[in-house]
């Protein structure tokens, strides 16, 4: 079902024009998307270290907003960030960057990139068989069934994989890839390159994450209390037989 949705999104986003008028200038909207487990929350807190940002957390808005939206019969690009702006309508005036890491917003990326005027879309991934295992593990409740699944893990891994292939031919330079393994192997040398990206004027803060004194609800809250480390790299290897169905998918795939 979560395949077939991305899908029918995707020919949707096709149909929409990148057309608004109003000035939004002085807010910048930044998505961070991608599979759970693939390094959103430390990505989250690492931008979290600047005063003018403001972090959503894992907040469905982007998808409510459009549910309402697309039955509107005045649709345009204006309407619909006015829409999403309402729903997160406690945001302090003071800042001027806004973060949203509801995962399954790599479903939208079509739509944010045309109908959100300064949008980025930051897009996690790391090793598949480490993100998977770590899947896993988490127990996610219920409404994530595949995440149970080696299997199922790996199928969803390879969609999201593809649709980012494709939105990224099509919006390259609104995307950055944030590769986790990357980060946490050389932070000195990989956050500079997110932080350039967005824009933002470079501080030392953002190597150190894990003294943001924010709350973090997700399933890594322990992780982004530690300093940056690179210790679940390569964890998989320990599990080959556990994750022999997903090694056995990703293998024909060349993943």
């Amino acid at each position: 079902s979560l395949i077939s949705k991305t899908n029918e999104l995707y020919e949707i986003s096709s149909n929409y024009k990148s057309i608004c008028e109003k000035d939004y200038s002085s807010l910048t909207h930044i998505f961070i998307v991608g599979m759970f487990r693939s390094g959103s929350t430390l990505i989250e807190s690492i931008l979290s270290m600047n005063p003018n940002i403001y972090e959503l957390g894992e907040v469905n808005t982007l998808e409510e907003s459009f549910i309402e939206w697309k039955d509107n019969q005045a649709q345009n690009a204006e309407s619909f960030l006015d829409l999403y702006l309402r729903k997160n309508k406690h945001v302090p005036i003071s800042k001027s960057i806004i973060t949203n890491k509801w995962l399954y917003n790599f479903q939208y990326t079509g739509l944010i990139c045309k109908l959100i005027p300064n949008s980025k879309v930051i897009h996690c991934f790391r090793n598949p068989l480490d993100n998977i295992l770590s899947i896993l593990r988490a127990n996610f409740p219920k409404g994530t069934e595949y995440s149970s699944s080696a299997s199922e893990s790996a199928k969803l891994f390879l969609h999201q994989h593809e649709i980012m292939k494709k939105y990224k031919e099509q919006y390259l330079s609104q995307i950055f890839d944030l590769n986790y393994d990357l980060l946490v192997e050389n932070p000195a040398s990989e956050i500079p390159k997110l932080i350039s990206w967005l824009g933002l004027e470079w501080n030392d803060l953002y190597l150190s994450p894990h003294l943001s004194k924010r709350s973090v609800s997700t399933a890594s809250h322990m992780q982004v209390r530690t300093p940056i480390n690179s210790g679940s790299v390569g964890g998989w290897k320990n599990y080959t037989e556990l994750l022999q169905p997903a090694i056995d998918i990703l293998k024909i795939s060349n993943i």
